[in-house]
């Protein structure tokens, strides 16, 4: 069982009740090719915060699906539009990320008796902030510089890291103005509504390719969301 995903299910199901009322997104979409800098313009978004892992690519590939590359490129090269990747992975995979995404900020994750402390990489560089950022820095170089030194990671859904990379995309107070984009209800979704930010839902990728306690809890929360709200206008279930 992937451990990521250990800690997800032990962090939503005690809440699953209450944070089934926080997985509508504001749109159900085909693609992530059905974004485009004017159709965000027009809604008003200057920063799109990404999901990756059956958002962008298949789960842990080293690079964003071939058929959408054109379109995720125009969308990182629109002037108007900033970006950052709200990280749900273990620190092998975070350091993959920071490779494969030199130019976007990842944003990861952990809790401290002083508050959340928030990993942003930048490439291979490493800066901390939130009123965490001490002492999480601080176990994470006691460790090595790798993994968490023991502290709790953060996962989604969190509404504080979504506010942590509006921090670092600079509208923390605007944040009508963010879009998150993911595959998943009860972590993407239910992490931009506890926020306060608009979300775009698109299909999994590659479903195959999770690990299979990942893919029956996409299955259950396509279900959930089904007797919740219905079928979805563009159904991905």
């Amino acid at each position: 069982m992937s451990a990521t995903w250990a800690q997800t299910a032990r962090r939503l199901l005690p809440r699953l009740v209450r944070l089934s009322r926080e997985i509508r997104p504001t749109i159900h979409l085909e693609s992530v090719n059905d974004l485009s800098p004017g159709t965000l313009r027009e809604l008003g978004v200057e920063a799109v915060l990404w999901d990756v892992d059956g958002t962008l690519m298949a789960h842990h590939a080293a690079r964003v699906e071939p058929e959408f590359v054109a379109g995720f490129e125009a969308l990182l090269a629109a002037p108007q539009l900033r970006h950052a990747i709200v990280s749900n992975c273990q620190e092998a995979r975070f350091a993959e990320l920071g490779e494969i995404f030199p130019w976007i900020p990842i944003v990861l994750g952990y809790e401290t008796e002083e508050g959340g402390g928030f990993r942003v990489r930048h490439g291979s560089t490493d800066l901390w902030r939130g009123p965490g950022a001490a002492v999480a820095s601080a176990a994470a170089a006691s460790n090595g510089g790798q993994g968490s030194g023991g502290l709790c990671p953060m996962r989604k859904p969190s509404r504080h890291l979504v506010r942590a990379a509006l921090e670092e995309v600079g509208i923390a107070d605007r944040p009508e103005a963010a879009l998150m984009v993911g595959d998943q209800y009860f972590t993407d979704i239910a992490s931009a509504n506890l926020a306060g930010i608009r979300s775009a839902k698109v299909p999994t990728l590659h479903r195959a390719s999770f690990p299979a306690p990942v893919r029956w809890a996409q299955r259950l929360e396509a279900l959930l969301y089904r007797l919740r709200y219905g079928r979805p206008a563009r159904d991905d279930a």
